[in-house]
């Protein structure tokens, strides 16, 4: 009796990942948190909510009707008044058009304690002014002393300072002491600061350079020294904070994380996950856009473990597992180090996501009872599968050639029989091909 070895070769692993649409709700944030709340004005106009301690901005107003724009001040009741080329400007936010405008310009502003404005104006009658706001009514207390421009005015410890520029050319940088009562006696208390400012406030004297730079200062009147804070993303042409118990007002917001396609994509570990985005992000000037992974809808940005500048993703064993659901979507926030800020006012995460689960590759092991069989005859080899069924096996051998069978279980069945005539010897078996309910190798 001839006998054939029946040799047996299964080395097929394969896997899969799978995506779904889900809904995302957005982070909403409306403030500021982390240091003193200031407001700016940029010399295009936009008003800025403004954090003095890490210096990030976001637009709250979007005025019109003016022309070259100075200087800004809150008012107690929460109005807004912009100094600019072309007069006073009174804006009650949200409202982008003044609800009362004035023809005569000036520079800069500040709140008194008592509830009128100072101005300063350069021009025909360089001096300091008074606003008061029961009656949109301005007046001159007196002109300033000769050949001193003042720009900017700020309180720091019940006194009221000018930031100033003194003449002829070339001209000085000067900090005074403004008289509110004869401003012609304002006296010098800083020679030749290091710059000048265009920004003040009532309480604190943050300032902001005039220079090249966006960097906001604080001025310490006492030591006549200036301490750098941090660097705004937006240069100022005006600063003032707010007046005690008023509530700041929200962001308005334009930051766009954009869309994610709502499709289904089918691939084996270690395949990389392409983020599947419309490419439709909308950033403001200090925003960067991110892909994120994470785990949790619920906790969008608590669950974060993946957040890149590229949208492909890779499958990552050690924080990532098998047959566990992930989502993909894009966030877009101010930059921090080349990562999305969370604490961005203005922070936006796209409202769909994408879910993916990452599975093992399926595999297959074969074994023979009987690995003698004689010519003419059959045996039986049993297929062991890991994976998810139904499980499609190709295989092939001299005697059989290529065969491709179904199995709707991890385990089954198939003949293999050594034709007449064959030569006694091996007879290999080997999987060539197989296929899960996820995904093909061969």
């Amino acid at each position: 009796m001839k006998h054939l070895f029946v040799w047996i070769v299964a080395s097929l692993i394969i896997a899969t990942l799978s995506f779904f649409l889900y809904g995302i709700l957005s982070p909403t944030q409306n403030k500021l948190v982390s240091g003193p709340i200031l407001y700016g004005i940029t010399p295009d106009g936009v008003i800025y909510k403004i954090d003095a301690m890490t210096c990030e901005i976001c637009p709250i107003l979007n005025p019109t009707g003016f022309l070259g724009v100075f200087d800004l001040v809150v008012l107690p009741d929460g109005n807004i008044l912009v100094q600019s080329q072309d007069g006073l400007r009174l804006y009650n936010p949200p409202n982008p058009n003044p609800i009362w405008s004035g023809n005569v310009a000036y520079g800069g502003s500040i709140l008194a304690p008592n509830g009128l404005v100072y101005l300063t104006s350069a021009g025909n009658t360089p001096g300091l002014w008074v606003f008061d706001p029961a009656t949109n009514t301005t007046s001159l207390i007196g002109n300033w002393p000769p050949n001193i421009i003042v720009s900017e005015l700020f309180y720091q410890g019940g006194v009221l300072y000018g930031v100033a520029v003194e003449g002829p050319p070339p001209f000085l940088n000067r900090i005074i002491q403004v008289n509110v009562t004869n401003p012609d006696q304002s006296l010098i208390v800083v020679n030749n600061p290091p710059f000048g400012a265009n920004g003040g406030t009532t309480s604190n004297g943050y300032t902001t350079a005039i220079s090249t730079s966006n960097i906001l200062r604080q001025y310490n009147a006492t030591t006549n020294t200036f301490t750098t804070l941090c660097t705004l993303a937006q240069a100022m042409n005006g600063l003032t904070d707010l007046p005690p118990g008023l509530t700041e007002e929200p962001c308005l917001c334009t930051t766009f994380a954009g869309t994610v396609i709502n499709q289904t994509f089918n691939a084996c570990i270690p395949t990389s996950v392409t983020v599947p985005y419309n490419n439709n992000a909308v950033l403001d000037g200090n925003d960067i856009l991110r892909y994120i992974l994470f785990s949790d809808l619920t906790d969008t940005l608590g669950s974060i473990i993946v957040q890149s500048s590229s949208a492909m993703i890779p499958y990552n064993p050690a924080t990532m597992q098998t047959g566990v659901p992930y989502y993909l979507a894009t966030v877009v926030g101010n930059n921090q180090g080349g990562n999305v800020n969370f604490s961005d006012p203005c922070l936006d995460v796209s409202n769909t996501a994408a879910q993916v689960i990452w599975r093992l590759r399926p595999s297959v092991t074969l074994t023979v009872a009987n690995p003698n069989v004689c010519v003419g005859e059959c045996t039986s080899v049993t297929a062991n599968f890991t994976g998810t069924p139904p499980f499609v096996l190709t295989y092939s051998s001299p005697a059989t050639g290529i065969m491709t069978q179904t199995f709707s279980s991890n385990t089954g069945t198939f003949q293999v029989c050594a034709p007449a005539g064959a030569i006694p010897g091996s007879l290999t078996v080997q999987a060539t091909s197989l296929v899960d309910a996820w995904c093909t190798c061969q």
